[in-house]
């Protein structure tokens, strides 16, 4: 019959346990912020109705002025380093 949970579990070590090397690579990511054409069409798609986010700013808050909300956010994004 088959073998329980605990004892897949509990199964010894391999003998001989693969030999893998760790990769250590610094990937450069370049992040530009967003233009703020396109924090504009995301706000756009946010949906009307939705939960307010851990932020607590609800989506109608949001999109109660675009424009505005486009700036706020594109000088907010700039200054992610």
């Amino acid at each position: 019959m088959g073998r329980t949970l605990g004892e897949v579990l509990s199964r010894p070590a391999p003998l001989d346990p693969p030999n893998i090397e760790s990769v250590h690579k610094d990937i450069p990511i370049v992040v530009t912020p967003p233009k703020i054409e396109e924090i504009r069409l995301a706000i756009g798609q946010i949906k009307i109705g939705m939960a307010a986010g851990p932020d607590n700013i609800r989506s109608e808050a949001l999109k109660s002025d675009k424009e505005l909300t486009a700036k706020m956010l594109h000088i907010l994004f700039g200054e992610i380093k």
